[in-house]
């Protein structure tokens, strides 16, 4: 088989020029103007929910959600929430 010559051209093309890429977290909430960032809002929703003497089983039934680890989900970071999620879980602890 003979061999294929490789030109200068064909080395180039491969090579691709990358930007780095930069997640950006948008802020959960924004009241009086005030952004709230996600750690911040897990970290006011442990704070109330210790207050308020509820486990975090206890909340998600308070919040009616389907899922049974919702609020353990959302404390530990494995999942944002969604906006319906974050409003039932503010409304329910007045945040």
């Amino acid at each position: 088989m003979p061999k294929k010559i490789i030109e200068e051209d064909d080395e180039n093309i491969n090579i691709q020029e990358w930007e780095p890429v930069i997640i950006k977290r948008e802020p959960i909430l924004i009241k009086n103007n005030i952004e709230i960032t996600p750690d911040q809002f897990i970290h006011m929703m442990i704070t109330k929910r210790e207050e308020k003497k509820l486990s975090q089983l206890q909340l998600n039934t308070k919040c009616k959600f389907p899922y049974k680890y919702t609020i353990r989900d959302i404390e530990s970071k494995r999942t944002s929430g969604t906006a319906l999620e974050i409003k039932v879980i503010s409304t329910i602890l007045d945040l």
